[in-house]
């Protein structure tokens, strides 16, 4: 039965192909906000990925009418590879994935339980195939929210994608995606692009090992927990908060390309894994911090300077023929007597120049504490570079 109702799935998935290069979810004219008008039961075929979710994880399919929605469909993930089918009516349909998953980062399967969602404007009597992952996930609500407004479903998705992919900048940069969310694999499936599928599992396996080294600290840290944050993140138009950042930056720094594939290929047996290290490669320059980090008093000026990527320390009079203004970032700056930088003395952003100068007596006397990092024209953020100094 099992091998039936696989053969069935691939079929479907063939037919869906067959129709030519056009996005996998048609849209579908009629019904409230565009969102479908009624008719008979079709196909919906998927995949959930956090890493595949595993054998007999749930799969729901609420259709979504107004500020209401019903259950119209259930299912269960078939095999550990996260596919599965339904038959469901058309219209604006939510797909709610919920169950265990593969680990792509550590080869394991998950302790706990999480649930992942796309929104899928489904064609009456047309199959469909959509995917569900995280990138789904924070875009639902979005989404959800712009077709309530009015937005058409085209419009609503993307407006909620934009979104995401603006919140994730501050880790990724602005990576380029042709296509939607919930058209992204981890492997290369047919009809699906390769470097939309690479960002996908990037994404995914950042989460992941940033979930894995947190919990290392804080053992009640979840990837769920990451997820909600996330996407409160995105409901309030927040960018992602320092600690979170600092934890996703620092992951990337973990992720081994090789072994993010030959895990999958362990489990997605004969399919092509997408080249995520390709957005590895691209991430990570942009996060390493500026270099060179000094700074030193200045008692002829009655000041204290900082210095930073270059190769003369402040100390060095050489230094002044090495300030340049920056070109694609500038600089934030913060200066505080607090090691955590709670109540910043100098907090500065889109400064341009490596050097920076303040009067010596703004600062007191004691320890204080500078920091400096990055800000890429892409909206990137570099980790921060950071060091103390003494003020007498």
């Amino acid at each position: 039965m099992k091998n039936t109702t696989k053969f069935i799935f691939f079929l479907l998935v063939a037919l869906l192909l067959s129709c030519g290069g056009e996005s996998f979810l048609a849209s579908n004219d009629g019904g409230i906000s565009g969102t479908g008008n009624g008719g008979s039961k079709s196909s919906l075929a998927g995949s959930a990925y956090k890493g595949p979710f595993i054998q007999d994880s749930e799969v729901n399919v609420l259709k979504i009418e107004g500020d209401s929605s019903s259950l119209i469909a259930s299912s269960q993930v078939q095999a550990n590879l996260g596919d599965f089918l339904l038959e469901v009516e058309p219209g604006l349909l939510s797909v709610a994935t919920s169950g265990r998953y593969y680990d792509e980062t550590e080869a394991t399967y998950s302790e706990e339980s999480i649930t992942l969602k796309a929104l899928v404007n489904k064609d009456p009597e047309q199959p469909a195939l959509v995917f569900v992952n995280v990138l789904t996930l924070l875009s639902h609500d979005e989404a959800v929210k712009g077709i309530d407004l009015g937005n058409s479903y085209e419009q609503a998705t993307q407006d909620a994608q934009s979104k995401v992919k603006t919140l994730l900048a501050a880790v990724t940069g602005d990576i380029p995606t042709s296509q939607p969310f919930t058209n992204m694999n981890i492997s290369n499936r047919p009809g699906t692009t390769a470097e939309d599928n690479a960002y996908a599992l990037y994404v995914s396996a950042l989460f992941s090992e940033a979930v894995n080294e947190r919990r290392l600290e804080e053992p009640q840290y979840s990837m769920a927990t990451l997820l909600n944050t996330l996407r409160t993140d995105i409901g309030n138009g927040d960018p992602i908060d320092e600690t979170t950042l600092r934890s996703l930056q620092e992951a990337n720094g973990r992720l081994d390309a090789a072994s993010i594939q030959q895990n999958l290929e362990s489990v997605l047996i004969g399919q092509t894994i997408a080249p995520v290290g390709d957005v590895i490669d691209t991430v990570t320059p942009g996060l390493e911090p500026p270099s060179n980090l000094t700074t030193s008093h200045n008692p002829t000026a009655a000041s204290q300077q900082f210095c930073f990527d270059m190769t003369a320390e402040c100390t060095n009079p050489e230094h002044k023929v090495q300030i340049v203004t920056a070109t694609g970032l500038t600089y934030d700056l913060q200066i505080d007597d607090n090691a955590d930088f709670s109540s910043p003395i100098v907090n500065l952003s889109g400064w341009r120049r490596n050097y920076y100068e303040i009067e010596h007596s703004s600062l007191g006397s004691g320890t204080r504490y500078f920091r400096v990092r990055k800000h890429h024209d892409d909206s990137q953020l570099s980790l921060w570079s950071e060091t103390d100094f003494e003020v007498p």
